[in-house]
């Protein structure tokens, strides 16, 4: 495969996992408003902060509010990384490999493209925005479900593994940080601490794995056992551990992938060293800004190894 093929297809899968990552993003900040008394404050700008583009924002916009974070978020195309501009990109790349991906997946994207700019009025009601998110959800889940079940197990499928499953990993740490920040910032109150239980449920359906944590963890839900399942459980398709597992997986089928299996090792001790931080704290916060910055790294060599070596933003 052509080194220029294997990153879009690569990309392809991070652009779609990025999709659906930022419709739940978004969905758990919106449940958690229904969810939480109205004293509690929560703001919309910590979404901009979570995905690191408050530069962009203070560019862009002069208000942080609702409305300007979430057309920042879905539907402005200034912002690469929009829901939007998202699905654009997959768009574009799968266009350029559609000889090697199967020929629903031009057919799925055209109509999720469709859908999202037939129903931009959606995106200043609540409700409509949180019903739209939900499609925008089950879209992606048919695409990657559709991967899974019709490529044949070669290096087009080990490329969209190495992309969805970099991508999913990042988007975890960020949400567990989302539930870690917000606690932080407000654990004084008596009323956040009463519903902390709450905030956590959120967090644990923003990637669809509260069942899975009831049955495998077994314990009332609480911050330390949600972190501690959404980084290190060995069976979660969203976890952190488990998302890099899969891509140590995909690397053994690889040739020249010396660097990032260096990289993957490197990941895997820090994961190790994880220890029982309280939900809340800084000294999680910082562990969790480091794990991102790993991610990083591994997302560079992966392009030091099979990519054309200009980097591409992510």
């Amino acid at each position: 495969m052509l080194s220029r093929v294997a990153e879009r297809v690569y990309w392809v899968a991070r652009y779609i996992e990025r999709v659906e990552n930022s419709a739940r993003m978004i969905l758990v900040h919106s449940n958690l408003m229904y969810d939480l008394p109205k004293k509690i404050d929560i703001s919309w700008y910590r979404l901009i902060e979570l995905v690191s583009a408050e530069a962009l924002f203070d560019e862009l916009y002069d208000a942080k509010t609702e409305k300007n974070v979430m057309a920042m978020l879905i539907s402005d195309t200034r912002n690469p990384s929009s829901l939007v501009s998202s699905l654009r990109h997959a768009r574009e790349n799968i266009r350029t490999t559609r000889d090697i991906l199967p020929k629903e997946t031009w057919n799925m994207i055209n109509q999720l493209h469709l859908m999202l700019a037939s129903r931009e009025s959606d995106l200043s009601s609540r409700a409509k925005r949180n019903d739209l998110m939900e499609e925008v959800i089950r879209a992606c889940q048919a695409m990657t479900g559709m991967f899974s079940g019709t490529l044949s197990q070669n290096e087009t499928f080990s490329f969209l593994m190495l992309g969805r499953n970099l991508e999913r990993a990042d988007m975890t740490s960020r949400l567990l940080d989302e539930g870690g920040f917000f606690l932080g910032q407000q654990k004084h109150l008596e009323q956040v601490q009463a519903y902390e239980n709450v905030l956590w449920a959120n967090v644990l359906r923003s990637v669809s794995g509260y069942l899975m944590y009831r049955q495998h963890v077994q314990t009332q839900i609480n911050g330390e056992d949600v972190v501690r399942f959404l980084l290190n459980d060995r069976k979660f398709p969203r976890s952190v551990t488990q998302c890099l597992q899969t891509i140590e997986q995909v690397i053994q089928q690889l040739p020249d992938g010396e660097l990032v299996k260096q990289q993957v090792a490197s990941l895997r001790v820090y994961l190790q060293e994880w220890r029982n931080f309280e939900a809340g704290s800084e000294e999680l916060h910082g562990y969790l800004d480091q794990l991102q910055k790993h991610l990083m790294s591994l997302n560079n060599a992966i392009y030091q190894a099979w990519f054309v070596h200009k980097l591409q933003a992510a």
